[in-house]
């Protein structure tokens, strides 16, 4: 075998080294506040009754608030979730995107 050349043994310590990589990145970005961070999604009602649903659609409740001084997260409604999880809200039922808002916005007291 010349030099440069590796035996199948060392194709496979390579396969499984970029396997196991592979294997872990994704809960290594999520731990970082990767790809979750940038997409956590609030909007799973499936657990509510029907009335909690309509209240959250007739608040106009949305995932992002189109004015930063408008988020869930400055809303004296809102309680926070841990890293990279949705909050809950005391005047709206199911999750809660710390970046959302709705009609029922209002700033914490300072």
């Amino acid at each position: 075998m010349q030099k440069n050349q590796i035996g199948r043994r060392g194709v496979m310590k390579r396969a499984l080294t970029v396997l196991g990589a592979a294997a872990v990145a994704p809960q290594l970005l999520a731990a970082c506040g990767g790809e979750e961070a940038a997409g956590l999604s609030c909007t799973d009602t499936s657990g509510l009754a029907a009335a909690a649903v309509t209240t959250r659609e007739s608040q106009a409740y949305a995932d992002s608030s189109s004015d930063p001084n408008k988020k869930c997260s400055a809303c004296n409604f809102f309680t926070a979730g841990q890293a990279n999880q949705c909050g809950s809200c005391s005047v709206i039922q199911g999750p809660i995107n710390p970046n959302g808002t709705c009609n029922l916005w209002a700033a914490r007291p300072a």
